[in-house]
């Protein structure tokens, strides 16, 4: 099983090279608190098994992995195994699981389920806030960019004539976005909202990459392969439950 994760692993950075994928970092212990070297930590990614092993002081960095929301299971021989649900991915950067303590099995339990709650600030990036497709879809103004990142996004506001946004007072001809990594200066880009993955705005503190940037910047991924699968799978389970109810 060790070298089909590792293979799998390898064709699906292969096939997706160039895209904007995240990680996911945490630490595995034992009952006692000590750390657990050599557990299985693994996730599924359209319906492939991506996975890794933690190191000699229990930490692990699984990737690549797209953005979106995952659950990421961690095994290991004598202990029960653990599902961390919601885990949710942005591009380019890494998402950060808290110390994840193993249970011994027992006849009552041989499985634990847990819920990933995200930080409100983010260890690598301070400075910047992302929103995940998941966490809008439902939101009335997602199709009107000015109103949406003006209301999602501390430190950004709409310009008075409703044309652009000020980030921390600076202007909208001082503000930048990135789609799939590629500039577009001037005015807020409109995406389809079905198309996107993930929103990300810098308001400070911005990474070198943005270095001549003097205002905001936003960034906008747009789905994946694996993502637009699971948007199809999700949409075809719902329409079977409904059918099934009529």
């Amino acid at each position: 099983m060790r070298h089909t994760i590792f293979l799998l692993a390898a064709m699906l950075g292969a096939s997706a090279f160039g895209q904007n994928l995240g990680e996911i970092r945490g630490r595995v212990l034992d009952p006692d608190g000590r750390t657990l070297p050599s557990a299985s930590v693994y996730t599924r990614i359209a319906g492939e098994l991506v996975g890794t092993y933690t190191d000699l002081d229990g930490q692990f960095v699984l990737k690549p992995v797209p953005p979106g929301l995952h659950s990421v299971t961690i095994s290991f021989t004598g202990y029960a195994t653990v599902e961390v649900t919601g885990v949710d991915v942005t591009p380019d950067r890494a998402t950060y699981l808290k110390d994840v303590r193993m249970s011994a099995k027992n006849e009552l339990k041989t499985f634990e389920k847990v819920a990933y709650r995200r930080p409100q600030i983010s260890i690598d990036d301070p400075s910047r806030m992302s929103l995940l497709a998941s966490e809008f879809e439902d939101d009335p103004t997602r199709k009107d960019p000015i109103q949406f990142l003006s209301k999602n996004f501390a430190g950004v506001t709409a310009a008075p004539n409703g044309e652009g946004l000020y980030f921390r007072g600076s202007r909208t001809e001082n503000t930048v976005s990135f789609i799939d990594g590629v500039k577009i200066s001037g005015a807020v880009p409109r995406v389809p909202p079905s198309a996107i993955s993930s929103v990300s705005v810098y308001t400070g503190g911005l990474p070198a990459r943005y270095g001549d940037v003097t205002g905001g910047v936003i960034v906008i991924e747009t789905k994946t392969y694996s993502e637009m699968f699971e948007d199809e799978r999700r949409k075809a389970i719902q329409r079977e439950a409904e059918d099934t109810l009529q």
